[in-house]
């Protein structure tokens, strides 16, 4: 190793001294670390509920949360200028209710219709007991962030302007450095509290009484009568382009491959599932006369989605009765065809066949909207409750409580993770809070009861094993790993290649660092990081760890710990923004992918009026939720995969051989953008895991 090899067989819990001169603190002791594995929630009614999660960070009053976890000022900014964006979305459609904005005289005000005076005093009056209203929503959600940031601005402002008189001569010195270094700190602490408590408000401002008084003046609320209205939700937003292509069958299709969450579907080696009877009659007037399903699976055309793992779910009854099914779909491509474009062939709702349960076909016409309408709600249910949340969000969480409770901040891999943890803690903690409790954000807009949606998340985790996770692995589980497969699966092929850039670099580190297998096997700080990542009282992930010749498990190997880093890194990154950045582009419009269906699954393959589409889909106020959600989560880009150096001076890294592996590290991610332009021309455009638009974390 070329860095002192001491450094590795330290954990934070004392800091190193020099006889006669003390040592700088570290960022963290293991004590401000500690592990939780259930919550209690206080609901209004004063009762208790006990959500159990796997391993996330403690807070509580005891156990404040780690001053160094708070997201930076820039993140900050950009996490409230998403905010704010939302706010003036909706307020813009409120505004019309004033005329504000209009162009020409309205119906009251023209002249070939004049109005009187009495009239216009009352028109005038109405309008502003609404604009009243309006600013009373308005001071609820912003009075946090309008008040507190120019109040701290101001503050932090006349607090350097005075170091500055005092210490003019050594501005740059060692006082003014320690004294601003700590004012910033406090203040962004302070912001980091306004920002946690601002995504409170917002996320629960529509179901505040004025504002539900205001939207259903405005038309925003109740149930919808047309398409129209929820494009109509997007006024100072650009209408998502799934917008116009929702209802095509083909584009329904290309969800599976190239959507949200493109991590379900999987080939059919064998046969069909039995619990799914597709008939093949059916299947060759969809696929041609010249197909048959055996053929299909002989030819590996053939590919099924299974939502199965949310069987488990409760339909939902807040704020009002919703349904929720655990459906199943299958695909195929067509014989001839070079393109591999999914085709979609069969729904089936729910997991059992029954008369009132049965597969349906694209040639069912309004039922087949129907069933899909129901498919689609089960992706994004499976989507935010496991590939999202569980899969992203909460695995990594335990990597990085571990890494602060285990690795000495000199150590290798902690220089090297850190900055693939920035913000998660945060943004988790702030969702325990504001988005996954009862009463939040899951509870009202997602299919099922609270505990029953905790409790997929909760199975996601559980059952996880994190070797048999790895991309190469998991895609192999699912008899998707062969890229010479007829079907086009982008983003398969996409995570491949940003997964190697990264494993990549992942082997250039520890080759720094590490010379051979023996001195992993020897770094007690490595091996106390992977006990504490698998304890039943620590991080409790199943599946991590290599066996040594007795059976112990461990991290004893370079290949392994590079398999390790490498999942670790892509999870943070590239598979995060798999599935978070198109809830933006897909999932906050409300009709491509509900995340709760409002009418109950159709019982034969001829609809009813009851069953329509808009009774199916969620009301005005509940898709407005969902808009606020997806748009706020998948709307915010903060820092880049491979951009150490950014929002800092001078080089993250001090090790110059570092820095070189770094610059490779970097021109291959510049040879990924590439292919990945180059797939596109060539494909349906599939741009999540373009190397820019990756974020180095889970930070939003």
């Amino acid at each position: 190793m070329t860095e002192p090899t001491a450094e590795l067989n330290k954990s934070p819990t004392k800091t190193p001294t020099k006889t006669g001169k003390k040592k700088a603190a570290p960022v963290a002791s293991q004590g401000d670390y500690e592990y939780m594995h259930s919550y209690t929630y206080t609901l209004k009614d004063g009762s208790k509920k006990v959500l159990e999660p796997i391993a996330v960070l403690k807070v509580d009053d005891s156990h404040p949360f780690p001053s160094n976890q708070n997201p930076n000022l820039v993140q900050i900014m950009e996490i409230g200028e998403v905010l704010v964006q939302l706010l003036t979305n909706i307020t813009t459609k409120l505004t019309n209710l004033l005329d504000i904005g209009s162009v020409g005289p309205t119906s009251n005000t023209s002249t070939e219709n004049p109005v009187s005076l009495k009239e216009v005093i009352g028109l005038i009056k109405q309008k502003l007991e609404i604009l009243h209203k309006i600013i009373e929503f308005a001071d609820i959600v912003t009075s946090k962030v309008e008040k507190d940031v120019h109040e701290k601005e101001a503050q932090l402002a006349a607090f350097i302007e005075d170091q500055l008189q005092k210490d003019f001569g050594s501005a740059l010195g060692s006082k003014l450095a320690k004294e601003l270094g700590k004012a910033v700190q406090k203040e962004i602490k302070n912001l980091s509290d306004a920002l946690q408590a601002l995504l409170k408000d917002v996320l629960g401002f529509l179901t505040h009484a004025v504002v539900q008084e205001v939207l259903r003046a405005a038309g925003l609320s109740g149930d919808a009568t047309s398409l129209r209205q929820y494009a109509d939700q997007f006024q100072t937003f650009v209408v998502p382009d799934v917008s116009s292509t929702f209802k095509n069958d083909d584009a329904f299709a290309a969800f599976q491959v190239s959507g949200p969450n493109p991590l379900v579907i999987e080939r059919i080696i064998d046969k069909l599932p039995a619990k799914f009877p597709v008939d093949d009659e059916s299947y060759r007037r969809i696929m041609g006369p010249d197909d048959s399903i055996e053929l299909a699976i002989a030819e590996n055309r053939l590919y099924l989605t299974d939502y199965k793992a949310l069987s488990v779910l409760e339909p939902g009854t807040f704020p009002q009765q919703k349904y929720i099914a655990a459906s199943m779909g299958l695909f195929g491509v067509k014989r001839g065809d070079t393109t591999g474009a999914l085709k979609a062939i069969a729904i089936q709702v729910d997991q059992t066949p029954s008369a009132n349960n049965p597969v349906l076909y694209p040639f069912h016409g309004e039922t087949w909207a129907l069933a899909k309408a129901h498919f689609q709600a089960a992706n994004a249910n499976y989507h935010e409750l496991i590939s999202h949340l569980g899969l992203t969000h909460l695995l990594i969480e335990p990597f990085a409580v571990s890494t602060q409770r285990k690795l000495n901040i000199k150590h290798p891999i902690y220089n090297l993770l850190l900055p693939h943890f920035q913000g998660t803690l945060f943004i988790n903690n702030a969702a325990i809070l504001t988005l996954i409790n009862p009463g939040g954000g899951v509870d009202r807009t997602l299919g099922g009861t609270i505990e029953t949606a905790w409790d997929v998340t909760t199975n996601s985790l559980t059952e996880l094993n994190f070797n048999e996770r790895m991309l190469p692995n998991q895609l192999a589980s699912r008899f998707m790993a062969n890229q010479d497969l007829p079907i086009s699966y982008p983003y398969r092929d996409d995570a491949l290649d940003v997964w190697n850039a990264i494993k990549c670099w992942a082997k250039d580190y520890v080759d720094i660092y590490y010379l051979d297998d023996k001195q992993v096997a020897d770094d007690k700080a490595l091996q106390a990081w992977l006990v504490d990542l698998t304890s039943e009282d620590g991080g409790r992930i199943n599946g991590l760890g290599e066996e040594d010749s007795e059976g112990n498990l461990g991290i004893y190997t370079k290949s392994y710990l590079i398999d390790v880093l490498t999942m670790v890194i892509f999870t943070s990154s590239a598979q995060h923004a798999a599935v978070n950045f198109p809830q933006l582009s897909v999932m906050s419009y409300t009709p491509s992918m509900p995340l709760a269906t409002y009418a109950p699954a159709p019982t034969s393959t001829t609809g009813t009026e009851s069953q329509g589409l808009l009774a199916t889909l969620p009301p005005l106020d509940q898709a407005l939720q969902q808009q606020l959600i997806t748009h706020g989560l998948g709307g915010v880009y903060f820092t880049r995969l491979g951009d150490y150096n950014r929002h800092q001076r001078g080089n993250y890294f001090s090790n110059t051989k570092v820095q070189g592996a770094l610059e490779t590290f970097r021109d291959n991610l510049d040879a990924v953008e590439s292919i990945i332009g180059e797939r596109n021309l060539h494909r349906p455009m599939y741009q999540s895991l373009l190397p820019s638009r990756i974020p180095q974390s889970i930070n939003i």
